[in-house]
């Protein structure tokens, strides 16, 4: 059985059209009159291509796309007026209006609306069967390792989808108890009894690492090609390109365990046992890496040219080629929507190229140029009034002659501030001569794991203790600063960088770098949640107007903590489970 991906996309695209609607739910994989499986015990296990569609289909409903919920927070704002995360960001967050609904169902999947609970149902009832199924009846050798690979990854990608919904819904319940969410761990038909109560949260996580552990115990650490090995490199070689991995589950558990040791789930502070072993496991996969050395040394490349072998990107979907981010975000002059407004709350945040926060003493930030000398993160990320793109100057001053001014029209800037990351520049938009470039999303950065590793180092052991990993949560820090290009006045160090001497001040800085290094990239509001910080500060713009600058408010952020800090379980669920409680607040 080959397993090159030309082949995997074919397998997805039959099992699809095939099996319809039956992977939206346990129901409609089973039939309705007897609870008996609609697909006889035999088709099953004499059809390893069918079978394998339940692995298939937890790949197929990953992510694939930016959502941009960073408009959902205080780092942008959309001019999108019926944009699901600006109602929900406004006020209308509810059990029954939740765009990040994963429970029963959202727009945020391949597949248009999968939820994760038919997902993983799918990926039960695989490894119920998995050891039945005829693989490959004349070699028992590569039919072992048929049934180890698919079982890890199955494992893997249900350890996943349970952590999305523990992010998304574990939180204080109604009863004053911390609850993760309800545990199902075998496939469920009509008959069984589908009514469970939410699990705890400790054994929420629980089931997941032990999820985490199966796989990465039976996945080798990368795919690769072994010499002399023709059997294992058909079954787990190179071609298994963006399938779960070593790597891939470690950087889950090391997600996973900085999650549990957050201040939301421990009444309102780090606790420091828990961000110790959340410390170790990412320190882990970075010494598998090469250690503190090994960070990617070029935050630029990752950001503008999609290039697919990039060191930085530890998990990615396949790529595709279009110009779909170039038409939603290019200003209005270059034929672009102008989708996404970065506010000036994330400009602000920016450093000086000294490395000193604009609002620092020793910073030299200039209020009448307040873009000169900045950090180039900045100029990587976002479009400013005066930069030039695909040799245009963009004008997003209020008195602008172009409709990239500050509210021109429906596709000009809110903020006065363009979305940069992402977009090839070497995309034409114009409808006379368009173009296309290679796109990707990608699910895990390396630069994300040297981050969770220096805040739950940070929270466990200080600034400057390594715990014998070899590194601390300053250098890791002054590396990524280094990168980005801050002025080095030693090795991974600046001169900001050397002023800081507690945990509060790093605590604060590594949260900065986070925002930074991650913006747009899906992770601000839920930083924001799991660290309790203000969730409500209001979006902030710029008006340029005769050449001073002036900084309005935007649009409000209406959240009520601290239910904000735990979302929503739908109402449809809680109607239909009377077993099921609510977190508190909604």
């Amino acid at each position: 059985m080959k397993m090159n991906s030309i082949n995997l996309k074919i397998k997805i695209l039959l099992l699809t059209l095939l099996l319809g609607g039956m992977l939206e739910s346990c129901e409609k994989m089973l039939d309705p009159a007897t609870g008996e499986n609609q697909y006889s015990f035999d088709r099953v296990i004499n059809d390893p291509g069918f079978a394998e569609g339940f692995v298939s289909n937890g790949y197929y409903n990953l992510p694939y796309e930016y959502t941009f919920d960073d408009v959902a927070t205080d780092d942008a704002v959309t001019n999108v007026k019926n944009n699901n995360y600006l109602y929900m960001a406004t006020g209308a967050w509810s059990p029954m209006f939740n765009p990040f609904n994963n429970w029963t169902g959202n727009n945020n999947t391949r597949s248009g609306g999968s939820s994760a609970y038919a997902v993983i149902n799918d990926l039960n009832f695989f490894l119920s069967i998995v050891n039945d199924v005829h693989w490959n009846d004349i070699d028992p050798e590569k039919e072992a390792l048929i049934i180890k690979k698919f079982t890890a990854e199955a494992r893997a990608l249900r350890g996943y989808y349970y952590m999305q919904l523990l992010t998304r819904f574990g939180g204080i319940g109604t009863n004053d108890q911390l609850l993760g969410v309800p545990l199902y761990t075998e496939p469920l038909g009509n008959n069984d009894n589908w009514k469970l109560e939410r699990a705890s949260f400790a054994n929420s996580v629980q089931q997941i690492n032990s999820d985490f552990d199966a796989a990465i115990a039976a996945l080798p650490d990368i795919w690769e090609d072994i010499p002399d090995e023709t059997i294992r490199n058909m079954i787990l070689g190179v071609t298994n390109q963006n399938r779960m991995n070593g790597r891939i589950v470690r950087a889950l558990k090391s997600k996973l365990q900085l999650l549990a040791a957050s201040p939301a789930f421990n009444g309102g502070s780090y606790d420091e046992t828990k961000c110790a072993v959340a410390a170790d496991a990412a320190a882990d996969l970075i010494n598998l890496l090469g250690g503190l050395s090994a960070l990617p040394s070029d935050y630029v490349i990752w950001n503008t040219d999609g290039d697919i072998n990039n060191a930085d990107v530890l998990w990615r979907n396949d790529f595709v080629t279009n110009r779909d981010l170039e038409e939603a975000n290019y200003p209005p002059s270059l034929y672009g929507r102008g989708m996404i407004n970065p506010t000036q709350n994330l400009v602000n945040t920016f450093p000086m190229r000294n490395g000193y926060p604009i609002n620092h003493g020793d910073s030299g930030w200039d209020a009448n140029d307040p873009y000169a000398s900045r950090d180039l993160r900045l100029a990587a990320n976002i479009l400013y009034n005066g930069m030039t793109l695909r040799s245009t100057v963009i004008n997003t001053a209020s008195d602008s002659p172009t409709d990239d001014g500050l509210n021109k029209v429906n596709t000009s800037t809110r903020t006065g501030y363009y979305l940069l990351k992402f977009l090839r520049t070497t995309v034409n938009v114009d409808p006379v001569s368009p173009t296309t470039a290679r796109h990707f999303f990608t699910h895990l950065r390396w630069t994300e794991i040297f981050l969770n590793y220096a805040e739950a180092a940070n929270e466990a052991w200080g600034p400057d203790d390594d715990h014998g990993h070899g590194f601390t949560a300053r250098e890791v820090i002054g590396a990524i600063r280094a990168r980005a290009g801050i002025t080095q006045t030693g090795t991974n160090s600046d001169a900001y960088l050397e002023t800081i001497t507690t945990k509060e001040q790093m605590r604060e800085l590594i949260r900065d770098e986070r925002r930074l290094e991650l913006c747009f990239e899906g992770h601000r509001f839920w930083d924001l949640r799991r660290w309790q910080a203000n969730i409500t500060e209001s979006a902030k713009g710029v008006s340029i107007t005769a050449g001073a600058y002036s900084y309005p408010n935007v649009e409000v952020r209406n959240y009520t903590t601290p239910a904000a800090y735990y979302g929503p379980i739908p109402l449809s669920e809680i109607l239909k489970n009377d077993k099921l409680i609510q977190n508190k607040g909604w």
